[in-house]
């Protein structure tokens, strides 16, 4: 073979790998682009689900605080007054709103933790003042008798009180739906050095181990959510984690329970 003919086939051949790989390079190009816009519209749609849950409990809350709002009123005969046969009719409606509006508020919290849309709002206040606020709203919706012991002098803690308060709610909301009639339900503050327990009894009839090991699952069809979705203790161990506490059930079948709430004492800062 000629050496020119050599140096044309040779030529030839580099231009053609030349030009192959320009064509590769720029269809690289246009896959990474199409990659990158359709990772946009998926991250775009994941972003407006994971928004749902919350944009949901925020509408369903204000008709909500109206309807109970308005049952408030009518249980206080502020319009007139009422047979018992209306008084009736207004404590199931204000109760069965309290209830919706809690499921509202832990729904929306649940998706505002789990895709960390929230930042905690602390900010000093008393503790036993929040335990006779939650108890006296309770004590509205439950037959059950809610104590309160331990009741001193202020005592002072740094927190979100917003979502203490919906963690106090809970626990004893659950206390209160799960002890069935007859039954008393003790709420004990102690304070400490490093951290204070709140302590929620009931002389009720206790859980069995299974109960137990079902009452922070969500949604599990068991006796001890009786009515409820199980929102509410998970997403109270939640809260509590967030503060750096921890929610504890001593629990005996036919004896009884106690739910535990540790909350330090030491200020939480914003997160």
């Amino acid at each position: 073979m000629q050496l020119s003919n050599l140096l044309l086939i040779t030529g030839t051949g580099l231009t053609g790998l030349a030009v192959g790989t320009a064509v590769t390079w720029w269809q690289a190009r246009r896959h990474i682009r199409h990659a990158r816009m359709e990772a946009d519209q998926v991250a775009e749609i994941l972003r407006a689900r994971l928004e749902r849950p919350s944009v949901f409990s925020h509408e369903v809350r204000t008709p909500l605080a109206l309807i109970k709002g308005a049952t408030e009123l009518l249980a206080e005969q502020t319009p007139g007054p009422l047979n018992e046969r209306q008084r009736e009719f207004v404590t199931t409606i204000a109760t069965n709103a309290e209830h919706v509006i809690g499921m509202a508020e832990d729904l929306l919290t649940e998706a505002r933790m789990a895709n960390r849309l929230f930042r905690l709002d602390t900010s000093e206040f008393d503790l036993h003042l929040l335990v006779r606020e939650t108890v006296h709203s309770l004590r509205r919706i439950h037959g059950a008798p809610l104590r309160i012991v331990g009741q001193g002098r202020p005592l002072l803690v740094r927190a979100d009180r917003g979502l203490i308060r919906q963690a106090f709610f809970n626990v004893i909301n659950n206390a209160a739906r799960h002890a069935g009639p007859g039954v008393t339900i003790t709420v004990e503050v102690t304070g400490g050095l490093d951290e204070v327990v709140i302590a929620i009894s009931d002389d009720g009839a206790g859980m069995t181990e299974k109960e137990r090991a079902a009452l922070f699952e969500p949604f599990a069809t068991d006796s001890a959510h009786r009515g409820g979705t199980g929102l509410g203790m998970m997403i109270t161990e939640s809260i509590l984690r967030e503060h750096g506490g921890r929610v504890l059930v001593d629990t005996v079948d036919e004896h009884g329970t106690t739910v535990f709430i540790t909350l330090p004492t030491n200020a939480q800062e914003d997160q």
